[in-house]
């Protein structure tokens, strides 16, 4: 059936009305696309803000002033997204919670083959990973919050929980990381002598020859690790 000129016109204007209201659709889901990636760039500044102050100044001294001044963002933006310097170290808890797993797994790729016997070098090499993985930000400004929640109550009820999850995932990540080492009860025994080692060793900032001293335990730690590791089928767990 043919169209009058009239009736053109109309279908005309109403096909052009349908492709505006697209358009505006699209420009309104672009500018949301926008506005929720910069939201979360800026939520990602103000938590590195915050571990930079964590490590730079300590849990004490870490204002939402400064965090917001590390992060180059005004006061107003940062209670926007954080409401209260609390809300901000949960955020950074929990980020530090994955990225500490994700860096561990990392520094220990490959050094267990699943094809083929765990060696020395290769323990000596996860100990020395294991070091590398003390002495990153990440670790450093965990280990600060870990100290001040010994006597702040509303940080520990906030870290705890996650300090409890997070050691099981590690231990879950270390299994996969060392598929070799059958007995379960040894390994646990094995990961416990390197974290305690590790998080003392860690703290000693102020000793004199640091770096020398570390080395020293490393060579014992690895040594030991591997004659436990290697006398595993003849240890008598009873």
């Amino acid at each position: 059936m043919k169209l009058d000129n009239k009736s053109n016109e109309l279908l005309g204007k109403s096909i052009q009305a349908r492709k505006k209201k697209i358009d505006e659709k699209k420009i309104a889901r672009n500018e949301k696309g926008w506005q929720a990636e910069k939201s979360a760039m800026t939520r990602t500044a103000i938590m590195e803000a915050a571990i930079d102050c964590l490590i730079k100044l300590g849990y004490a001294n870490t204002t939402t002033a400064l965090m917001a001044d590390y992060a180059g963002v005004s006061r107003g933006a940062m209670m926007h997204h954080f409401p209260s310097r609390l809300a901000v170290i949960s955020a950074v808890i929990d980020h530090l919670h994955a990225l500490r797993l994700a860096e561990y797994s990392e520094l220990m790729a490959n050094i267990d083959d699943p094809n083929r016997k765990l060696t020395k070098s290769r323990i000596q090499a996860s100990v020395k990973a294991a070091w590398e993985y003390v002495n990153k930000p990440s670790f450093i400004a965990y280990q600060e919050l870990l100290l001040a929640a010994r006597t702040d109550v509303e940080l520990y009820e906030i870290l705890a929980p996650v300090e409890a999850d997070f050691e099981s995932q590690f231990f879950n990540t270390v299994k996969e990381v060392f598929p070799h080492w059958e007995r379960l009860s040894f390994l646990e025994g094995a990961h416990d002598m390197v974290q305690f080692l590790m998080k003392g060793m860690s703290l000693s900032h102020l000793s004199v020859n640091r770096n020398a001293r570390a080395r020293r335990v490393m060579k014992l730690l690895a040594d030991y690790l591997y004659n436990l590791y290697s006398a595993v089928d003849l240890i008598d767990e009873s």
